[in-house]
């Protein structure tokens, strides 16, 4: 899910929908700044005023900077905590085996669920590519008993087996 900053609000000019509080409260400090800085012949001192055009700055960035921190909106989902193969990891594989049989693909692989869980399927199909028998597999493939699955990957915590 991409991040969109506060100050770049897709849904419109971020004036009407979060009001103008931090703006105005900025403008009216820097005018008391202004004011304070001016001196007893009314002229106004370029080292306070700029001063005070930093402060309020750096008041800005601070408030951005707090809403730009936010809470991870989706909580992340309970896994096994272990890593997924390498050029499949979108599919979530936690193993897998693969042969060719007179041109056809065979693989057996394990995935991790969505609770602390995981399956295994086994299937075939004529692609050139492994990843994509994997993906296949995935989809379509046959699910193996919890005694196959533990055959096949005794490494893998056969306890949190989904059937």
């Amino acid at each position: 899910m991409p991040f969109y900053p506060p100050w770049a609000d897709r849904d419109g000019d971020p004036a009407h929908t979060q009001g103008s509080g931090l703006d105005e409260y900025l403008g009216t400090e820097m005018e008391k700044a202004q004011h304070q800085a001016e001196d007893d012949e009314g002229e106004v001192r370029a080292a306070d005023v700029e001063q005070a055009h930093q402060e309020a700055d750096h008041m800005r960035d601070v408030e951005q900077d707090r809403q730009m921190v936010t809470e991870d909106p989706e909580p992340p989902r309970p896994g096994l905590g272990l890593p997924y193969v390498r050029g499949v990891e979108e599919l979530r594989v936690l193993s897998y085996n693969y042969w060719n049989a007179n041109g056809i693909g065979i693989c057996i692989i394990a995935v991790e669920g969505h609770v602390a869980d995981w399956a295994a399927y086994i299937g075939g199909d004529d692609g050139q590519r492994t990843e994509e028998c994997v993906a296949w597999t995935k989809r379509f493939g046959c699910k193996l008993s919890r005694k196959q699955a533990n055959r096949w990957f005794p490494e893998l915590p056969i306890e949190a087996y989904r059937e």
